[in-house]
């Protein structure tokens, strides 16, 4: 499979890491503390990825799809669209497809073991924060910039160290992401 090149950063230097001191990309604008445990930093630990792969540990992967509709990961892309994240398209059928990967992801890694040739990109500094937004001074680094799927398997299936390429944001400073957002002023 064909490596994909992030886009908006550059590996800086590989690092190892622990995985419960990750932290999820959010814009602060559109950021729902009740989905992280009330949290308003994004750690992996809090997750509703993690609260999901849990149900899939606990109930098993039939069950924990049937009860996708009910969980915080599901809330989480709902609530994406209803506070105007910008981004559309998340009916029920985008949702179940994420909560498929996110499991498939789960049931490779916890049958197979973790591909370490998979790249997990982290920044050392928030996205928000280094394209130039106020209001995300809570946020938390290092964060995740491509691998959230795979961060919180590891993290729920007790591995305490991944191997990450940390990244800088070459777009910094050009308030790129938030013009997405379809917030009002």
């Amino acid at each position: 499979m064909p490596k994909k090149k992030a886009r908006g950063v550059k590996r800086v230097k590989s690092s190892t890491i622990l995985v419960n001191q990750l932290y999820f990309q959010v814009c602060p604008l559109a950021h729902n503390p009740e989905l992280w445990n009330g949290n308003m930093v994004a750690s992996v630990v809090d997750s509703p990825h993690v609260d999901f792969l849990r149900l899939r540990m606990s109930a098993g992967r039939k069950k924990s799809i049937k009860r996708l509709y009910k969980t915080k990961y599901c809330q989480m892309y709902e609530y994406w669209d209803k506070c105007l994240y910008g981004l559309g398209g998340r009916t029920p059928k985008y949702i179940l497809r994420k909560a498929t990967s996110l499991l498939n992801v789960f049931d490779s890694i916890s049958k197979n073991g973790f591909d370490k040739s998979s790249r997990i990109q982290v920044l050392k500094t928030p996205l928000w924060i280094s394209r130039g937004h106020s209001g995300g001074e809570h946020l938390k680094a290092p964060e995740i910039f491509h691998g959230h799927h795979r961060i919180a398997c590891l993290y729920v299936l007790g591995i305490k160290e991944v191997n990450v390429d940390m990244c800088k944001d070459i777009l910094a400073s050009t308030k790129v992401w938030p013009q997405k957002l379809r917030m009002e002023h």
